[in-house]
């Protein structure tokens, strides 16, 4: 009996520190009726006696149920008005400060939700529901640490909770820890897999991270359960336009357009698709959007980029070249970057490598070797992988942002940082190229600014071929102030003096490792390419030691997926002349442009 009658004790003891205290009366007097000199049981009684004694009251059960019924309601101020008033009769009365606290929240008063959250987990420390709702309003708030310990505090409530799990993977992509957050959303969708939030999160995951195929069956599994989710419609159809499905990406994003007329990134979607015509609707539907308050900066930005596409596209130059500035100067505002801090990072790792660096030792590696592809985005480097991976011998990676990720968060000062990190960051990456090689020998990696790391890879890659792509600054400069990037990371992008200044830090970094690295090195002149593809192919193949192969002479035909802005270019033959592209708008450029080396 011993056995049964302990876990009833404990179950009667969790149910009392829950405030439970009608469940747990039960046990300890159902104990009791079998054994009345139980002391664990009469202990526990007590101690239910004394809790009652002290804890706070709540109204009677009518005053409740109306509370909640305006809340249930959405009627959220008189709901919080009608709890003010239960509070000041019946002080810390757990429902109407469960009431309140929730009303508040709805109505973005989070400070005065978190503050009743907070009292309500000193009151019941054992209730992970208190827990849960507490962390939420810290996630409000930008308390994201907080948060984290209220929801692992859940997990050890109520082990495997998915929607702790799914919150402590939003806290940790929001601080840019995406493998984790991945990892969480994972879980989370695991043990729940119709908890539809978690399987959109990890969707959008898979999606930033290139698994194009598995992040579309869960966006579409979201879709099936919630059809009217405007924002997954349309990041679906950012998606297939990835894949270079152009009209399902269409229908999905008129799709959400139905739902959310006026929706910016559909609308900016829908720009990307097609070319301007002169009557054009998609002129006053994207005009008529961005006069409409409520947008953020990156979606104000975006309808700016695509209106500015359409109108250069329709012969507006000097038009289209307002409507870029603007769209620039919004995303440098949000971002908030100076030329100043690239500066520094800049000098710090040309410090960190005043010469070649040792190779750190690594055991036998297993699976594909890396070739990287780097430059400054819109360099050719999508076109390069694109011929390079049309190789039998070559799998294609895309921009893989593990180094990135890893290295950007360097202390470049620190001259023991990389050896220790080395082990980690070189497993993780040889992990990925496992899976994207498929048993071929070799991987691409086009993450342009990789450029930034070739100390740091020469030393963990030593055998690792790199191919820089050069091409005219002025068209370089030019491709990317017209590009809305999508994610963040190009942050240097939004400002044409910031562009030349870049582009300087980025030639004289690049000349440091030529000097450090000479001829381990490959410089592919993009012009030189494009006028002349086969002789500069079959020099690309016998720098990366591979056999000829006629494949690599049309890469237009390499079923690959192009991610990047230059999918369109990839998909035609190679082609000269879109270096002259700037021309037409030289004389808004002249000035930025005098001050190239």
């Amino acid at each position: 009996m011993a056995g049964p009658i302990d876990k009833t004790l404990r179950t009667a003891k969790s149910h009392a520190k829950s405030g439970a205290f009608a469940e747990a009366e039960a046990l300890y007097r159902e104990v009791l009726a079998k054994f009345p000199g139980n002391k664990r049981a009469q202990a526990g009684l007590a101690e239910i006696a004394q809790s009652r004694a002290t804890r706070p009251m709540n109204p009677p059960r009518p005053v409740i149920d109306q509370l909640f019924g305006l809340k249930k309601s959405g009627r959220d101020r008189e709901a919080a008005e009608a709890a003010a008033r239960v509070l000041k009769q019946f002080p810390r009365a757990p429902a109407a400060m469960e009431v309140r606290a929730a009303a508040l929240s709805a109505l973005d008063d989070h400070e005065g939700a978190a503050a009743l959250y907070r009292e309500l987990v000193g009151m019941f420390p054992d209730a992970p529901d208190a827990h849960g709702s507490y962390g939420n309003e810290l996630m409000a708030l930008n308390r994201d640490d907080e948060a984290v310990a209220e929801f692992e505090r859940v997990l050890e409530l109520r082990p495997g909770d998915p929607v702790s799990l799914n919150n402590i993977g939003n806290a940790k992509r929001r601080a840019g820890d995406d493998k984790t957050a991945r990892k969480l959303y994972h879980a989370a969708h695991e043990a729940a897999p119709d908890f539809a939030e978690a399987q959109l999160n990890l969707g959008n995951m898979l999606a930033k991270d290139g698994e194009l195929e598995e992040a579309e069956f869960h966006l579409k599994a979201f879709l099936h359960k919630v059809p009217d989710h405007y924002l997954t419609l349309s990041s679906l159809g950012d998606l297939l336009l990835a894949k270079g499905d152009k009209q399902s990406a269409r229908e999905n994003y008129e799709r959400a357009l139905h739902y959310r007329p006026g929706f910016p990134d559909a609308l900016a979607g829908l720009a990307h698709i097609q070319r301007a015509t002169a009557d054009d609707p998609l002129f006053d539907a994207l005009t008529d959007s961005l006069a409409q308050p409520g947008h953020s900066a990156k979606q104000r930005a975006g309808l700016e980029f695509a209106l500015g596409k359409l109108r250069e596209e329709s012969g507006e130059t000097e038009a289209a070249f307002g409507h870029y500035t603007r769209g620039n100067a919004l995303r440098k505002e949000a971002q908030g970057y100076t030329i100043a801090r690239d500066v520094e990072r800049f000098a710090q790792i040309k410090q960190a490598f005043p010469a070649p660096p040792a190779e750190i030792p690594e055991t036998a590696p297993d699976g594909p070797e890396p070739i990287f592809i780097v430059g400054l985005p819109r360099s050719g480097t999508t076109l390069t992988e694109q011929i390079i991976s049309a190789h039998p011998q070559v799998a294609p990676g895309g921009e893989l942002t593990e180094l990135s990720q890893q290295f950007n968060e360097f202390d470049w000062t620190d001259p023991d940082l990389l050896g220790q990190k080395a082990p980690a960051i070189r497993a993780e990456y040889r992990e990925k190229l496992r899976k994207l090689g498929q048993g071929a020998p070799f991987v691409t990696d086009k993450m342009p600014l990789n450029f930034r790391w070739l100390g740091a890879i020469r030393a963990l890659f030593p055998q690792a071929k790199i191919v820089h792509t050069n091409r005219d600054p002025r068209a370089v400069i030019w491709s990317i102030f017209r590009l809305n990037f999508s994610s963040d990371g190009n942050d240097y992008a939004y400002d044409l003096d910031d562009l030349v200044a870049y582009h300087g830090l980025y030639r004289d970094l690049m000349a440091h490792w030529r000097t450090l690295f000479g001829a381990t090195l490959y410089d592919l002149d993009y012009e030189r390419l494009t006028a002349t593809p086969e002789p500069v192919i079959r020099d690309v193949l016998a720098y990366l030691e591979l056999p000829f192969d006629e494949a690599c002479l049309r890469p237009q035909d390499n079923t690959r997926i192009a991610r990047t802005a230059s999918r369109d270019q990839v998909t035609k033959p190679i082609y000269k002349g879109s270096s002259q592209a700037w021309e037409k708008f030289a004389p808004h450029l002249e000035t930025a442009f005098a001050k190239l080396d």
